[in-house]
């Protein structure tokens, strides 16, 4: 009703953002106490109405007693409050928020006044901590006061904490404008956290195995490429992301809030800026400051999924059951400072295989790592962030801890072999892959020890001539299998030499996936970096393999058999492949990489620029050779992955250039792009000796 007091009310919105929490409840997280700055008048162009009503006035909460005054409708008051509140705020921090010759003196009640357009009002709560002026400590927060007029855009207020514990317990909110025709009625603040929460949680898919004592590094090994300086014997350290180089995470600091699009220049806009009177939030790092993150030790384990002897410690097996770290009745989240412009993080760990089979076998694994992007760790207040990793078997860990053994998970796996004389001269070899389809090689007088190696020169058996190596497939996908007929077809069979030695079957499948240049049968470069280069010294038409075990011709069914003129390769690592599916098209996949490499090989990548004037799209669909991003309340930017035909609706668009990148600027982003093609294949890799 007209020339009613001025009354608050109270919400807190959960830093999962998954509801708000009202009443006695967002009381008890607020500790009972707020502060506001409140105006009125008209909105200016760069800033909200500008005439001080309430000039950080000290707000409590007291149960049951709303309605007793009439500027307390809903248990929060203010009138005559400037004396502070115990254990949250004394008087003297209040007297220290006010002394200016035009600061209030003392908290009088409050009226609404019709003759103006708008009433402005922002607040903060340090929560369960003391708001001091002073240098903060533990369980005190060091507090400034809030700001009016354009000054809001650089410089609304302050908040100091030595621990993200202290950030946790404290408040921030948005400008609420209430327009006259809400006059009369309780001002509810929304209140947001200043801190981020994070948690971390594994599950593995290693087939045949389970995974036990996951061990965490705190920090990267001496040399992360040589399993000699991974630690066998690591403590068992909490879950652990770590950074690398210079890069830090504030342990304390000073977090500033500001309100950077305000006024009737961004009200008016079209569109309207969707950050319009929103809180934006920076960090300036104190004094401690840590290059790990901890999150408490994992919990949440799942019991022995077959024969293993343990029942309660094995890692969780599909992500669903994942195994989180922390404390479960916090739902494994761990308070943090906002960590606002991102920091590449590593996990580093050593874990346990046990077989599935009863036998108790174990492989240990050394020094496995995942690297997550600083796009993704760009923790902002109020937000909850969780990161799950995958333990597979196409792990990055060593499972020795000598210089010598290769790194990586190898799964033991059986060649055919066929003996039909103990001459060596009349020794029929071929050798099998286990896999779908499986692939057969076969040269007269292979030595079967040298299973992937093949001798350019040789001459075994009754004939002089150099013996070809010959290929066959068979589709053993389904209950019957059968022996492949298409090999003259175009694309079908195919040989390539190798740019790497040791490439693995997986790693030529990658490569012809997914490239970084445009789909051709000639010469793939992967992703990976592996390049194959197709070589015409195959034969697709044969109808005879010439060097039978006897020396005798072997009749086989046209397309069925593909020679490989051996004696015109150069020795080398080749690989035969047969396209189950021949591609057709490719679709541009871009991926953002970190900064610390960007800036290290920025010309490997292509780099984009953007400026908080970027305007998200109201409609469309994602299109090639485009990318897209989410605008962030600070006017930074997200990278959101996205394929063609996608809906962009609220992001930001922008262009991958036709060339890379001639230098490095922070703050940009940077993309590696490369063709996925819709190819299928099956694989074998064949070493070429003399």
């Amino acid at each position: 009703e007209n020339g009613a007091a001025i009354v608050f009310n109270s919400g807190t919105n959960g830093t999962t953002r998954a509801g708000e929490l009202t009443g006695a409840t967002a009381a008890e997280k607020l500790g009972g106490m707020f502060v506001v700055e409140g105006t009125k008048g008209s909105e200016q162009t760069n800033s909200p109405s500008t005439n001080v009503v309430f000039d950080n006035y000290l707000v409590g909460y007291e149960a049951n007693t709303a309605g007793t005054k009439e500027s307390n409708t809903h248990n929060w008051e203010y009138v005559g409050l400037q004396s502070g509140i115990a254990s949250r705020m004394t008087g003297e921090t209040w007297n220290a928020l006010h002394n200016g010759s035009t600061d209030a003196k003392s908290q009088t009640i409050k009226f609404w006044d019709y003759s103006t357009a708008q009433y402005d009002f922002i607040a903060w709560s340090t929560g369960t901590c003391e708001a001091i002026t002073g240098d903060a400590e533990s369980g005190k927060v060091k507090v400034t006061r809030i700001k009016t007029g354009t000054t809001l855009s650089t410089d609304g207020f302050k908040m100091t904490a030595v621990n993200a514990n202290d950030l946790q317990q404290c408040y921030y909110t948005d400008i609420n404008t209430v327009e006259k025709t809400n006059y009369g009625q309780p001002v509810t603040l929304s209140f947001k956290n200043m801190a981020a929460k994070v948690r971390l949680a594994l599950y593995e898919t290693v087939p045949g195995y389970s995974v036990k004592d996951v061990k965490f590094y705190q920090a990267e090994a001496p040399d992360p490429t040589s399993p000699n300086d991974l630690n066998s014997d690591i403590s068992s350290n909490g879950a652990t992301l770590f950074t690398t180089g210079s890069d830090v995470l504030p342990q304390s600091g000073t977090v500033t809030v500001i309100y950077p699009t305000i006024g009737t220049t961004s009200k008016d806009a079209s569109p309207r800026p969707v950050d319009y009177n929103k809180a934006s939030v920076s960090v300036s790092a104190g004094s401690t400051t840590d290059s790990k993150q901890t999150f408490g030790n994992l919990s949440k384990f799942v019991g022995k999924e077959a024969n293993e002897t343990e029942t309660t410690t094995y890692l969780g097996r599909n992500i669903s059951q994942a195994t989180f770290a922390g404390d479960a009745d916090k739902d494994y989240y761990t308070a943090v400072f906002p960590n606002t412009d991102g920091k590449t993080l590593t996990l580093r760990v050593n874990y346990t295989l046990v077989s599935t089979d009863g036998s108790a076998e174990e492989i240990k694994v050394y020094g496995a790592k995942a690297v997550v992007p600083s796009t993704y760790t760009v923790w902002q207040p109020n937000y909850a962030y969780t990161y799950v990793f995958k333990i597979s078997d196409n792990t990055n860990g060593y499972t020795s801890t000598s210089s010598s053994d290769p790194k990586g998970l190898f799964p033991i796996t059986f060649d055919a072999v066929v003996t039909s004389f103990t001459d060596v001269n009349a020794e029929q070899t071929t050798v099998t892959t286990v896999a779908t389809p499986s692939i057969t090689t076969y040269q007269q007088g292979h030595d079967w020890a040298n299973k992937d190696e093949y001798s350019k020169s040789q001459k075994a058996g009754a004939s002089t001539e150099v013996k070809d190596l010959y290929v066959q497939v068979m589709d053993n996908s389904g209950a019957t299998s059968t022996l492949k007929s298409d090999l003259n077809t175009t694309g079908k069979s195919l040989l390539f030499s190798l740019s790497k030695a040791n490439a693995s079957e997986a790693e030529v499948i990658d490569a012809l996936k997914n490239r970084t240049n445009t789909y051709d049968h000639e010469s793939p470069v992967g992703r990976n970096g592996v390049t194959l280069t197709k070589n015409a010294n195959i034969d697709n038409t044969v109808t005879s393999i010439v060097n039978g075990v006897d020396d005798k011709a072997i009749t086989v069914t046209p397309n069925t058999t593909a020679k490989i003129d051996i004696d015109q390769l150069t020795t080398g690592t080749y690989a035969y492949v047969y396209c189950t599916t021949v591609p057709t098209s490719d679709e541009k996949i871009y991926h953002v990489v970190s900064a610390t490499e960007a800036y290290t090989n920025y010309s490997k990548y292509y780099e984009v620029s953007l400026t908080g004037s970027g305007t998200p799209l109201t409609s469309g669909t994602a299109e090639a050779g485009k990318v897209y991003f989410i605008k962030n309340a600070d006017n930074t930017y997200t990278f959101k992955q996205t394929k063609v035909g996608d809906s962009v609706v609220g992001l930001v668009e922008a262009t991958i250039p036709e060339s890379k990148a001639t230098s490095y600027t922070a703050g940009h982003f940077y993309f590696d792009v490369y063709n996925k093609n819709n190819g299928e294949y099956a694989v074998k890799v064949i070493k070429v000796v003399e």
